[in-house]
């Protein structure tokens, strides 16, 4: 009975952890070290870092191991690195990693057990607004994530990763002061993001892409025979109203090419707007051509031959000379 109503006790701290909880938790609950030690004897509970557990038979995810590096660290440290990339949501990180990497202070030491958590130290300060809770997990912030992210990752990838930042209407200021705070350590990271902040100054007042596959279109598009090609063209009637605005565009010949994601054009609503959209630029003498991800990504020759004959066909039609 002591067994049972100690592990129940328990068991409203792990349920809302993903199975994890700590001896610390357990005693704030009135579960006595000696009786969670007993928990772990009959095989109810499990112990793989000191002073971690876990509960016997719950579901050994990304989740929970997030959630026990986090309980581990405390508030000494935060999640960082793609398992927080992929707990921001940030564009570019597919899938959640197999381990979760953690960053703790320069002095802290971290028994992270037979647990799948890397550990690394900060030569920088970790400060409170450095790191945010998401589902009870301490992650390092959106900015701070960014710069760690870029000191493995290419210009492209930061680029992505700055886009995504971007359409969250978050500070590029915010993001700038964060590696030049951390440039003087001597990473690479602060260094490409620096870089690719100052290559958006230089390009003046600008809507960002609306995806990162809308790059990829563009790339694809890359072609003699389709010139004037522009990224977030307005559409405009002979008020000047916007009516419309396009991923990208030849606006000499009015064609409009939308880089079609699933993730953004499936839903009754999305659909409802795209036609409303798409009849007022036809009002307008538009036409509008959708591309797809796999016939871009699998097929981009065939793409932009389509693309340069439709071009073509256009300019012949609206007498257009290149």
């Amino acid at each position: 009975m002591a067994s049972s109503s100690s592990l129940g006790a328990v068991a409203d701290v792990a349920a809302s952890q993903h199975g994890a909880f700590t001896r610390g938790q357990a005693a704030h609950a009135q579960v006595s070290s000696d009786r969670i030690s007993a928990l772990v004897r009959r095989g109810l509970l499990e112990e793989p870092a000191p002073g971690l557990l876990l509960v016997c038979g719950s579901p050994r995810t990304f989740h929970q191991l997030s959630t026990a590096a986090s309980l581990i660290v405390g508030g000494r440290g935060a999640v960082r690195h793609r398992a927080a990339g992929w707990w921001h949501r940030l564009d570019g990180i597919d899938a959640p990693p197999e381990r979760v990497a953690v960053m703790v202070g320069q002095n802290h030491s971290v028994d992270v057990g037979s647990l799948a958590i890397d550990v690394s130290r900060s030569r920088a300060k970790i400060v409170s607004a450095d790191v945010v809770e998401v589902d009870g997990v301490r992650v390092l912030g959106l900015a701070r994530t960014i710069v760690d992210l870029a000191v493995d990752g290419t210009a492209a990838q930061v680029e992505r990763y700055i886009d995504d930042f971007e359409r969250r209407k978050q500070s590029l200021r915010w993001l700038e002061l964060t590696a030049q705070e951390l440039r003087a350590k001597g990473r690479r990271g602060p260094a490409l993001v620096l870089a690719d902040l100052e290559r958006r100054k230089q390009r003046g007042n600008r809507i960002v892409r609306g995806s990162w596959f809308q790059r990829l279109v563009k790339e694809c598009l890359r072609s003699a025979a389709i010139p004037g090609l522009v990224e977030e063209y307005e559409v405009r009637d002979a008020s000047g109203r916007v009516v419309a605005r396009c991923d990208l565009a030849v606006p000499a010949v009015r064609l409009a090419i939308e880089a079609h994601s699933r993730r953004f054009h499936t839903s009754a609503a999305a659909e409802f707007r795209d036609d409303e959209r798409e009849a007022a630029m036809v009002e307008l003498g538009w036409v509008v051509r959708y591309v797809g991800w796999a016939a871009t990504t699998k097929q981009p020759r065939q793409v932009r031959e389509y693309l340069e004959r439709v071009v073509a066909r256009r300019a012949a039609d609206l007498g257009v000379r290149f």
